[in-house]
């Protein structure tokens, strides 16, 4: 996967004409590095960043107490450190600036990612390189990390095929074991993920499962950052099982449903319809459509069999580096898809109970169509346990 990132972003920045690019944004300094981290998000206030001089090796700047961890993970072998002094960037700025003077030609351009660029570091930057171009490189870095190489895919797909059968297995302890509480279930989904290797560490890594009638809302337990409560699923009650992991910073996110006992007419409906939007999304999931269009296929089969569908929050999103990011299954995004895009497609419908009924599937855009990947099993229909009690 090295050889290929590096490849692409060089071949990025020739051809955006940048010198050289200067990136803050922590799912970017990870892409660009290949070194997922776990603490960096917890410290808002501590920088990192990427340097990235054409045609050059790049340079890591960061934290000196950080650069041990860094080097361990990093393809990237140059690293500048700098000493924190507290509620001020100027260390990063300094050593930024010492890297752009040394190795970028005077009046130079420079590509900086200012969506994610903390505004008092971009303010002291523009000053301090008054004598350069800082121009935006976000639509560079994010056009480079909409289409996955062929490693990152393989990557992608080993955490979602992992992440499934994670849900899944802890599944498989309800149908033959008596049933527990919530956050019983939720670190039983937890202890599932981390014997496969997944990672569940970090600010993005979580689980969940919901069952009636807590699931009628996203998130039972917010704003206290539950993860389930005491509550028992019962005879034919749905259980929503959640889970977000990764491997090496790439990630995975699932959502699947079970039924306690062989599910009602009802409860075989209300899945079939999202078994029904599932299949819209399978038909337009195509390289040269917009993930608008997309969008509003699956609002119109929505609409046309009456199904409840959520329609305020997007209908899916891209996987990588990230665990929400471009394109967006939104009416708002333009963006056309092409090979070697990943989606997570994720409805959310109610039911007759107003419960929330989800499930989400990762495509990934093939020269044909899209391929389905990471199932553990066929879930044209739930999980459906034993009643144990």
């Amino acid at each position: 996967m090295r050889e290929e990132i590096i490849e692409k972003v060089n071949a990025g920045i020739s051809e955006a004409g940048y010198d050289a690019i200067l990136v803050f944004g922590y799912d970017n300094v990870q892409y660009l590095s290949g070194a997922y981290l776990h603490f960096p998000q917890s410290f808002p206030d501590r920088y990192m960043a990427v340097f990235w001089t054409k045609d050059e090796p790049a340079t890591c700047v960061l934290p000196h107490e950080w650069e041990s961890s860094f080097l361990n993970l990093s393809w990237i072998n140059k690293t500048r450190t700098y000493n924190e002094k507290p509620g001020s960037p100027s260390g990063i700025v300094e050593a930024a600036v010492h890297i752009a003077k040394n190795t970028v030609r005077k009046t130079g351009r420079i590509g900086i990612d200012v969506n994610r660029t903390p505004l008092n570091v971009y303010n002291r930057l523009k000053g301090a390189l008054e004598d350069f171009e800082l121009v935006p490189c976000d639509d560079l870095l994010r056009e480079l990390r909409l289409r996955k190489t062929p490693q990152e895919l393989k990557l992608l797909d080993e955490v979602v095929s992992k992440n499934d059968q994670s849900i899944a297995g802890h599944a498989h302890h309800i149908l033959v074991l008596q049933a527990n509480g919530e956050m019983n279930i939720t670190e039983g989904i937890r202890t599932h993920a981390i014997e496969r290797e997944l990672d569940e560490v970090g600010h993005q890594a979580i689980a969940q499962a919901v069952s009636e009638p807590n699931m009628k809302t996203w998130w039972p337990s917010a704003p206290m950052f539950g993860i389930g409560l005491d509550k028992k699923p019962l005879q034919r009650e749905w259980l929503r099982m959640e889970l977000v992991s990764t491997v090496n910073g790439y990630w995975s996110n699932g959502v699947r449903m079970l039924s306690m006992d062989d599910p009602t007419d009802e409860m075989k409906e209300d899945y079939q319809s999202l078994v029904t939007l599932r299949e819209a999304a399978r038909e337009a999931l195509k390289p040269g459509a917009k993930a608008s269009d997309v969008y509003s296929a699956v609002k119109a089969t929505a609409d046309e069999n009456e199904i409840k569908l959520e329609s305020k929050v997007t209908l899916g999103a891209g996987i990588g580096a990230s665990n929400y990011e471009p394109p967006y299954i939104s009416a708002a995004d333009e963006t056309e898809l092409e090979p070697g895009m990943i989606i997570v497609f994720a409805p959310a419908i109610r039911d007759a109970k107003d419960n929330l009924l989800m499930a989400k599937d990762t495509f990934i855009i093939t020269e044909e169509g899209n391929k389905l990947i990471g199932w553990w099993k066929d879930w044209r229909e739930p999980f459906i346990a034993n009643y144990t009690y």
